[in-house]
Protein backbone atom coordinates (compact mmCIF):
# COMPACT_ATOMS: atom_id res chain seq x y z
CA UNK A 1 0.00 0.00 0.00
CA UNK A 2 1.33 3.43 -0.93
CA UNK A 3 2.15 5.76 1.95
CA UNK A 4 0.01 8.85 2.03
CA UNK A 5 2.16 11.92 1.53
CA UNK A 6 0.99 15.37 2.62
CA UNK A 7 2.73 18.68 2.20
CA UNK A 8 3.27 20.93 5.26
CA UNK A 9 0.18 23.01 4.51
CA UNK A 10 -2.03 19.93 4.36
CA UNK A 11 -0.55 18.58 7.59
CA UNK A 12 -1.14 21.94 9.29
CA UNK A 13 -4.75 21.99 8.08
CA UNK A 14 -5.36 18.50 9.43
CA UNK A 15 -3.83 19.44 12.79
CA UNK A 16 -5.92 22.62 12.97
CA UNK A 17 -9.12 20.73 12.22
CA UNK A 18 -8.35 18.05 14.80
CA UNK A 19 -7.47 20.45 17.61
CA UNK A 20 -10.75 22.34 17.11
CA UNK A 21 -12.73 19.22 17.96
CA UNK A 22 -13.72 18.42 21.58
CA UNK A 23 -10.76 16.70 23.22
CA UNK A 24 -8.95 17.25 19.93
CA UNK A 25 -5.70 18.33 21.55
CA UNK A 26 -5.57 15.16 23.63
CA UNK A 27 -6.23 13.07 20.51
CA UNK A 28 -3.40 14.84 18.71
CA UNK A 29 -1.09 14.19 21.66
CA UNK A 30 -2.02 10.50 21.67
CA UNK A 31 -1.30 10.19 17.93
CA UNK A 32 2.00 12.03 18.20
CA UNK A 33 3.30 10.20 21.27
CA UNK A 34 2.25 6.78 20.02
CA UNK A 35 3.87 7.46 16.66
CA UNK A 36 7.11 8.63 18.29
CA UNK A 37 7.35 5.52 20.44
CA UNK A 38 6.60 3.24 17.50
CA UNK A 39 9.28 4.97 15.43
CA UNK A 40 11.75 4.71 18.32
CA UNK A 41 11.15 0.94 18.46
CA UNK A 42 11.83 0.60 14.75
CA UNK A 43 15.15 2.39 15.13
CA UNK A 44 16.00 0.25 18.15
CA UNK A 45 15.21 -3.03 16.35
CA UNK A 46 17.30 -2.04 13.33
CA UNK A 47 20.38 -1.98 15.55
CA UNK A 48 19.31 -4.66 18.06
CA UNK A 49 20.55 -8.24 18.37
CA UNK A 50 19.51 -10.61 15.61
CA UNK A 51 16.31 -12.45 16.40
CA UNK A 52 14.67 -9.62 18.33
CA UNK A 53 11.50 -8.24 16.82
CA UNK A 54 8.34 -6.24 17.62
CA UNK A 55 5.97 -7.88 20.07
CA UNK A 56 2.78 -5.80 20.22
CA UNK A 57 1.85 -3.09 22.67
CA UNK A 58 0.73 -2.53 26.24
CA UNK A 59 -1.65 0.23 27.31
CA UNK A 60 -1.03 2.90 29.94
CA UNK A 61 -2.66 6.23 30.78
CA UNK A 62 -0.76 9.49 30.56
CA UNK A 63 -1.53 13.05 31.62
CA UNK A 64 -3.62 15.08 29.24
CA UNK A 65 -5.58 18.31 29.64
CA UNK A 66 -8.74 17.54 31.56
CA UNK A 67 -8.61 13.89 30.51
CA UNK A 68 -6.19 10.98 30.46
CA UNK A 69 -4.22 10.05 27.35
CA UNK A 70 -4.49 6.46 26.11
CA UNK A 71 -0.94 5.48 25.17
CA UNK A 72 0.31 2.29 23.49
CA UNK A 73 3.78 1.33 24.67
CA UNK A 74 5.61 -0.74 22.01
CA UNK A 75 7.20 -4.00 23.19
CA UNK A 76 9.96 -6.19 21.80
CA UNK A 77 10.25 -9.97 22.03
CA UNK A 78 13.28 -9.91 24.36
CA UNK A 79 11.78 -7.27 26.65
CA UNK A 80 14.77 -4.93 26.39
CA UNK A 81 13.18 -1.95 24.66
CA UNK A 82 12.15 0.96 26.90
CA UNK A 83 10.85 4.08 25.11
CA UNK A 84 12.42 7.35 26.20
CA UNK A 85 8.93 8.70 26.82
CA UNK A 86 8.53 6.24 29.71
CA UNK A 87 10.98 8.35 31.71
CA UNK A 88 8.85 11.39 30.99
CA UNK A 89 5.76 9.51 32.17
CA UNK A 90 7.58 8.45 35.32
CA UNK A 91 8.58 12.06 35.99
CA UNK A 92 4.96 13.09 35.51
CA UNK A 93 3.86 10.49 38.03
CA UNK A 94 6.44 11.68 40.56
CA UNK A 95 5.33 15.26 40.02
CA UNK A 96 1.71 14.29 40.56
CA UNK A 97 2.65 12.52 43.80
CA UNK A 98 4.50 15.63 45.00
CA UNK A 99 1.56 17.84 44.02
CA UNK A 100 -0.86 15.64 45.97
CA UNK A 101 1.27 15.89 49.07
CA UNK A 102 1.75 19.65 48.71
CA UNK A 103 -2.00 20.16 48.37
CA UNK A 104 -2.65 17.91 51.35
CA UNK A 105 -0.06 19.79 53.42
CA UNK A 106 -1.71 23.10 52.52
CA UNK A 107 -4.96 21.93 54.05
CA UNK A 108 -6.91 20.35 51.17
CA UNK A 109 -8.81 17.17 51.88
CA UNK A 110 -8.32 13.97 49.89
CA UNK A 111 -11.67 14.64 48.19
CA UNK A 112 -10.48 18.12 47.10
CA UNK A 113 -7.26 16.65 45.71
CA UNK A 114 -9.16 13.94 43.86
CA UNK A 115 -11.28 16.60 42.15
CA UNK A 116 -8.29 18.78 41.22
CA UNK A 117 -6.18 16.00 39.72
CA UNK A 118 -9.16 14.70 37.76
CA UNK A 119 -10.12 18.08 36.28
CA UNK A 120 -6.59 19.27 35.47
CA UNK A 121 -4.71 16.09 34.57
CA UNK A 122 -7.51 13.72 33.66
CA UNK A 123 -6.16 11.31 36.23
CA UNK A 124 -8.80 10.00 38.60
CA UNK A 125 -7.03 9.23 41.85
CA UNK A 126 -9.19 7.63 44.49
CA UNK A 127 -9.17 8.63 48.13
CA UNK A 128 -7.21 5.49 48.97
CA UNK A 129 -4.63 6.22 46.25
CA UNK A 130 -4.13 9.76 47.51
CA UNK A 131 -3.83 8.48 51.06
CA UNK A 132 -1.11 6.08 49.91
CA UNK A 133 0.68 8.91 48.10
CA UNK A 134 0.66 11.19 51.15
CA UNK A 135 1.56 8.26 53.38
CA UNK A 136 4.53 7.35 51.19
CA UNK A 137 6.23 10.59 52.19
CA UNK A 138 5.84 10.00 55.92
CA UNK A 139 9.22 8.24 55.97
CA UNK A 140 10.92 11.39 54.69
CA UNK A 141 9.12 13.42 57.33
CA UNK A 142 10.21 10.93 60.01
CA UNK A 143 13.81 11.26 58.82
CA UNK A 144 13.47 15.03 59.17
CA UNK A 145 12.29 14.69 62.76
CA UNK A 146 15.06 12.25 63.64
CA UNK A 147 17.93 14.00 61.84
CA UNK A 148 21.19 14.86 63.60
CA UNK A 149 21.42 18.33 65.14
CA UNK A 150 24.20 20.86 65.57
CA UNK A 151 25.81 20.81 69.00
CA UNK A 152 25.07 24.52 69.59
CA UNK A 153 22.11 26.84 69.01
CA UNK A 154 22.14 30.33 70.54
CA UNK A 155 18.38 30.42 71.23
CA UNK A 156 15.78 27.66 71.41
CA UNK A 157 12.03 28.31 71.70
CA UNK A 158 9.86 25.57 73.18
CA UNK A 159 6.08 25.39 73.14
CA UNK A 160 3.15 22.98 72.93
CA UNK A 161 0.01 23.23 70.82
CA UNK A 162 -3.13 21.10 70.92
CA UNK A 163 -4.66 19.36 67.89
CA UNK A 164 -7.72 17.11 67.72
CA UNK A 165 -6.43 13.63 66.98
CA UNK A 166 -8.06 10.22 66.81
CA UNK A 167 -6.76 7.33 68.87
CA UNK A 168 -9.56 5.22 70.31
CA UNK A 169 -11.64 8.39 70.08
CA UNK A 170 -11.06 12.00 69.02
CA UNK A 171 -9.49 14.28 71.64
CA UNK A 172 -7.10 17.22 71.80
CA UNK A 173 -3.52 16.01 72.11
CA UNK A 174 -0.34 17.94 72.83
CA UNK A 175 2.24 18.43 70.07
CA UNK A 176 5.55 19.80 71.27
CA UNK A 177 7.76 21.97 69.09
CA UNK A 178 11.37 23.12 69.39
CA UNK A 179 12.35 26.09 67.20
CA UNK A 180 16.03 27.08 67.17
CA UNK A 181 17.86 30.22 66.11
CA UNK A 182 21.17 29.36 64.46
CA UNK A 183 24.41 31.34 64.87
CA UNK A 184 23.77 33.02 61.49
CA UNK A 185 20.36 34.12 62.88
CA UNK A 186 18.27 31.87 60.64
CA UNK A 187 15.49 29.74 62.15
CA UNK A 188 15.13 25.98 62.11
CA UNK A 189 12.59 23.60 63.61
CA UNK A 190 14.68 21.00 65.44
CA UNK A 191 11.97 18.95 67.11
CA UNK A 192 8.31 17.91 66.77
CA UNK A 193 6.83 15.48 69.28
CA UNK A 194 3.49 14.15 70.47
CA UNK A 195 2.03 13.12 73.80
CA UNK A 196 -1.63 12.88 74.82
CA UNK A 197 -1.12 15.52 77.51
CA UNK A 198 1.50 18.05 78.53
CA UNK A 199 3.75 17.13 81.46
CA UNK A 200 7.21 17.64 82.92
CA UNK A 201 7.97 13.98 82.18
CA UNK A 202 7.42 14.53 78.46
CA UNK A 203 9.65 17.60 78.46
CA UNK A 204 12.36 15.48 80.04
CA UNK A 205 12.04 12.91 77.25
CA UNK A 206 12.25 15.71 74.66
CA UNK A 207 15.44 17.07 76.23
CA UNK A 208 16.93 13.57 76.15
CA UNK A 209 16.04 13.20 72.46
CA UNK A 210 17.59 16.57 71.56
CA UNK A 211 20.80 15.57 73.34
CA UNK A 212 20.91 12.14 71.70
CA UNK A 213 20.58 13.81 68.31
CA UNK A 214 23.59 16.03 69.02
CA UNK A 215 22.52 19.13 70.97
CA UNK A 216 25.00 20.02 73.71
CA UNK A 217 24.54 23.71 74.41
CA UNK A 218 22.16 26.65 74.06
CA UNK A 219 22.60 30.12 75.52
CA UNK A 220 18.91 30.77 76.07
CA UNK A 221 15.61 28.88 76.14
CA UNK A 222 12.48 30.98 75.53
CA UNK A 223 9.35 29.34 76.94
CA UNK A 224 5.86 29.93 78.24
CA UNK A 225 5.08 29.10 81.85
CA UNK A 226 4.84 25.40 81.00
CA UNK A 227 4.57 22.90 83.83
CA UNK A 228 7.98 21.70 85.03
CA UNK A 229 9.83 22.93 81.95
CA UNK A 230 12.12 25.43 83.69
CA UNK A 231 13.55 22.89 86.16
CA UNK A 232 13.82 20.28 83.39
CA UNK A 233 15.87 22.61 81.18
CA UNK A 234 18.12 23.60 84.05
CA UNK A 235 18.77 19.95 84.85
CA UNK A 236 19.56 18.96 81.26
CA UNK A 237 21.32 22.02 79.84
CA UNK A 238 21.99 24.56 82.60
CA UNK A 239 21.10 27.38 80.17
CA UNK A 240 19.41 30.70 80.87
CA UNK A 241 15.61 30.75 80.65
CA UNK A 242 13.28 33.53 79.52
CA UNK A 243 9.57 33.05 80.15
CA UNK A 244 7.10 34.92 77.97
CA UNK A 245 6.35 38.37 79.37
CA UNK A 246 3.25 38.79 77.21
CA UNK A 247 1.70 35.58 78.52
CA UNK A 248 2.35 36.70 82.09
CA UNK A 249 0.64 40.04 81.47
CA UNK A 250 -2.34 38.40 79.76
CA UNK A 251 -2.70 35.92 82.60
CA UNK A 252 -2.69 38.67 85.21
CA UNK A 253 -5.19 40.82 83.33
CA UNK A 254 -7.50 37.84 82.78
CA UNK A 255 -7.76 37.46 86.55
CA UNK A 256 -8.20 41.17 87.20
CA UNK A 257 -11.54 42.85 87.84
CA UNK A 258 -12.79 44.68 84.75
CA UNK A 259 -12.87 48.08 86.51
CA UNK A 260 -9.19 47.67 87.46
CA UNK A 261 -7.83 46.45 84.14
CA UNK A 262 -6.77 49.78 82.67
CA UNK A 263 -4.83 50.70 85.79
CA UNK A 264 -3.37 47.21 86.03
CA UNK A 265 -2.31 47.27 82.37
CA UNK A 266 -0.55 50.60 82.93
CA UNK A 267 1.25 49.21 85.97
CA UNK A 268 2.34 46.12 84.05
CA UNK A 269 3.65 48.32 81.25
CA UNK A 270 5.58 50.29 83.86
CA UNK A 271 7.13 47.13 85.28
CA UNK A 272 8.19 45.78 81.89
CA UNK A 273 9.51 48.90 80.17
CA UNK A 274 10.28 47.10 76.94
CA UNK A 275 11.32 50.28 75.10
CA UNK A 276 13.68 51.44 77.86
CA UNK A 277 17.20 50.88 76.60
CA UNK A 278 18.69 51.62 80.03
CA UNK A 279 16.45 49.36 82.10
CA UNK A 280 18.02 46.89 84.51
CA UNK A 281 16.82 43.82 86.36
CA UNK A 282 17.31 45.57 89.71
CA UNK A 283 15.14 48.53 88.66
CA UNK A 284 12.45 46.20 87.24
CA UNK A 285 12.32 44.13 90.43
CA UNK A 286 11.87 47.32 92.46
CA UNK A 287 8.96 48.49 90.28
CA UNK A 288 7.39 45.03 90.47
CA UNK A 289 7.45 45.06 94.27
CA UNK A 290 5.75 48.48 94.32
CA UNK A 291 2.95 47.13 92.12
CA UNK A 292 2.64 44.11 94.38
CA UNK A 293 2.17 46.26 97.47
CA UNK A 294 -0.39 48.39 95.66
CA UNK A 295 -2.59 45.50 94.52
CA UNK A 296 -1.80 42.52 96.77
CA UNK A 297 -4.82 43.01 99.04
CA UNK A 298 -7.05 42.67 95.94
CA UNK A 299 -5.17 40.04 93.94
CA UNK A 300 -3.20 37.19 95.42
CA UNK A 301 -1.99 36.09 91.98
CA UNK A 302 0.41 39.05 91.93
CA UNK A 303 2.63 37.25 94.43
CA UNK A 304 5.17 36.63 91.66
CA UNK A 305 6.09 40.33 91.82
CA UNK A 306 7.24 39.82 95.41
CA UNK A 307 9.13 36.60 94.63
CA UNK A 308 12.47 37.39 92.95
CA UNK A 309 13.32 33.74 92.33
CA UNK A 310 10.16 33.26 90.26
CA UNK A 311 10.20 36.67 88.59
CA UNK A 312 13.82 36.13 87.58
CA UNK A 313 12.68 33.87 84.74
CA UNK A 314 10.78 36.82 83.20
CA UNK A 315 13.61 39.37 83.24
CA UNK A 316 16.44 37.41 81.60
CA UNK A 317 15.98 39.48 78.43
CA UNK A 318 17.59 42.43 80.21
CA UNK A 319 20.91 40.54 80.16
CA UNK A 320 20.95 40.96 76.38
CA UNK A 321 21.54 43.96 74.21
CA UNK A 322 18.50 46.06 73.41
CA UNK A 323 18.46 45.22 69.69
CA UNK A 324 17.41 41.59 70.24
CA UNK A 325 15.23 41.93 73.36
CA UNK A 326 12.05 42.18 71.30
CA UNK A 327 12.63 38.67 69.92
CA UNK A 328 13.35 36.97 73.26
CA UNK A 329 10.99 38.46 75.85
CA UNK A 330 8.08 36.65 74.17
CA UNK A 331 7.37 33.31 72.49
CA UNK A 332 5.85 35.07 69.46
CA UNK A 333 8.20 33.40 66.99
CA UNK A 334 7.14 29.89 67.87
CA UNK A 335 3.50 30.95 68.26
CA UNK A 336 3.56 32.13 64.63
CA UNK A 337 4.81 28.69 63.66
CA UNK A 338 1.98 27.13 65.66
CA UNK A 339 -0.50 29.31 63.76
CA UNK A 340 0.92 27.94 60.51
CA UNK A 341 0.37 24.46 61.89
CA UNK A 342 -3.23 25.30 62.79
CA UNK A 343 -3.95 26.78 59.34
CA UNK A 344 -2.89 23.50 57.77
CA UNK A 345 -4.94 21.42 60.20
CA UNK A 346 -8.07 23.56 60.67
CA UNK A 347 -9.86 22.53 57.46
CA UNK A 348 -10.08 19.03 58.93
CA UNK A 349 -12.35 18.43 61.91
CA UNK A 350 -9.85 15.99 63.32
CA UNK A 351 -6.80 14.04 62.19
CA UNK A 352 -7.06 10.28 61.67
CA UNK A 353 -3.85 9.43 63.53
CA UNK A 354 -0.88 10.86 65.41
CA UNK A 355 1.41 9.98 62.51
CA UNK A 356 -0.73 11.97 60.06
CA UNK A 357 -0.43 15.05 62.28
CA UNK A 358 3.32 14.64 62.72
CA UNK A 359 3.73 14.26 58.95
CA UNK A 360 1.82 17.46 58.19
CA UNK A 361 3.58 19.44 60.91
CA UNK A 362 6.93 18.22 59.61
CA UNK A 363 6.07 19.41 56.09
CA UNK A 364 5.12 22.86 57.40
CA UNK A 365 8.38 22.94 59.36
CA UNK A 366 10.44 22.02 56.30
CA UNK A 367 8.75 24.85 54.38
CA UNK A 368 9.57 27.33 57.14
CA UNK A 369 11.22 30.42 55.70
CA UNK A 370 14.73 29.86 56.98
CA UNK A 371 15.89 32.96 55.13
CA UNK A 372 14.33 35.24 57.76
CA UNK A 373 17.15 36.81 59.71
CA UNK A 374 17.36 38.66 62.98
CA UNK A 375 19.78 41.40 63.78
CA UNK A 376 23.20 39.98 64.56
CA UNK A 377 24.23 40.00 68.22
CA UNK A 378 27.81 39.70 69.39
CA UNK A 379 26.46 37.91 72.47
CA UNK A 380 25.98 34.83 70.32
CA UNK A 381 29.51 34.74 68.95
CA UNK A 382 31.37 31.62 70.01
Amino acid sequence: MDTLKLNPAQIQAAVDQLTLEPEGFNKLMEIALNSLMKAEREVYLDSAAQGNKANGYRSINGFGIGDALSLQIPRDRLGHFKPTLLNVMRDQSDSLNELCFELYAKGLTTRDIESITSSIYGQHLSKSQISRITGSLSEAMLAFRERSLADYYPIIYLDATYIKTKRDRVSSEAYYVALAVLPDMTREVIGIYNAPTESACVWGEICEDLKQRGLKQSDLFVIDNLTGLDSTLERHFGASIQKCVLHLKRSILAKTKKSHRIEMANDLANIFQLDNTDDTQEALMKRAKQVYHRWSRHYSHLGIFNAPDSLQYYVTYLDYEFDIRNMIYTTNWIERLNKSFKRTIKIRNSMPSVESVLTLLSKVAIDLNSGTRFRKSHLFDK
